[in-house]
């Protein structure tokens, strides 16, 4: 059935029970009848305004149905004329036109490097990960390969503890692994000290010395090196150190490592003086923060070590230092 017969079946309806109400009929009849014909009235309409109804607007047709039934039955002639005025929206107002809140952004230019996705594993899960000893090879292989991609103390002490796995393969790929990162720090060193034999200018001399001081000491702070081989390497990381300061005297960076050398050797009123200076040059006070709170540990000021630990709130937060800086805190 078309919608116009619809709606002609519908007004017709409507109109016979409005009609009944002024018959001369008894009332019982005129009240039947008009309750017959408002009673077709409305479900016509109700069928009539669903169909018409964007379709994008129901969820449930039973219930929109519903909706304007109830509409229509209970609220004789104002409902009709409220449904002929919705009708009348929906197919001659109501048109498709382009929303304007909504455009079309271009792609944008497609970059390979944007495609590789990094090893995505923290210090703490690859720990867990090469600890638990039931987990299948592939995830503790991934694991690994994750903690091979960084460097840094905690990664290195990561790859030794897999170096004594009873995985043979797992042992193997942490010996490669630590190898690895030996070799690149060790071709560092070769090509700058290589470099060093043809520098001509001071600040060339500086540059070179400097990165042999910081190579070296990455030897020592990665756990490269051990017993006699790591005394060498601190040794070489402060001769270097003092021939980058002597070109160099105000670079805090260098005078944070000559601090950080004199902890190591155990000369912590040397240490003191240094991180003094190096702060005086304009060093970050945060990135000395935990030398400090060291030295104030060995001199057994403790009070000291917990204000300094107070003064970075994200020093909790961070691996290494982190755990240490919340004991601290709860003592």
């Amino acid at each position: 059935m078309s919608s116009l017969k619809l709606l002609i079946y519908a007004l017709l309806s409507e109109q016979s029970a409005l009609l009944s109400i002024f018959g001369t009929q008894p009332v019982w009849q005129r009240v039947l009848f008009f309750g017959a014909a408002h009673l077709l009235a409305s479900v016509l309409f109700s069928l009539l305004l669903t169909a018409s109804f964007p379709k994008r607007f129901i969820s449930s047709r039973k219930g929109l149905l519903g909706l304007f039934f109830s509409f229509n039955f209970f609220v004789p002639v104002f409902g009709a004329l409220g449904t002929l005025l919705l009708l009348l929206y929906f197919k001659w107002f109501l048109k498709e036109a382009e929303r304007t809140e909504f455009s079309n952004v271009p792609l944008p230019p497609f970059l390979a490097e944007s495609a590789d996705l990094g090893s995505g594993m923290g210090e703490g899960g690859a720990w867990s990960r090469l600890r638990t000893l039931d987990l299948p090879r592939e995830l503790r292989l991934k694991a690994l390969l994750s903690v091979g991609t960084s460097s840094g103390h905690n990664s290195s002490r990561l790859l030794q503890h897999a170096t004594g796995d009873s995985d043979d393969e797992i042992r193997l790929l942490a010996f490669n692994l630590h190898e690895r990162q030996e070799q690149k720090i060790q071709q560092t060193i070769s090509a700058e000290l290589h470099e060093l034999k043809t520098a001509e200018t001071p600040e060339l001399k500086a540059s070179v010395c400097r990165n042999l001081a910081f190579s070296y000491w990455e030897m020592v702070y990665s756990a490269l090196a051990q017993d006699d081989l790591r005394d060498f390497f601190v040794e070489q990381a402060a001769k270097y150190a003092e021939q980058a300061l002597q070109l160099d005297a105000k670079n805090p960076a260098l005078l944070v490592l000559v601090a950080r050398i004199y902890l190591q050797k155990r000369d912590y009123k040397l240490a003191s003086e240094t991180i003094q200076k190096a702060l005086s040059e304009g060093a970050d006070p945060l990135k000395v923060l935990p030398y400090q709170a060291e030295l104030a540990f060995y001199e057994r000021d403790f009070k000291t070590v917990r204000r300094l630990l107070k003064q970075d709130a994200t020093i909790r937060f961070r691996p290494g230092i982190g755990p240490v800086a919340q004991f601290w805190g709860t003592c």
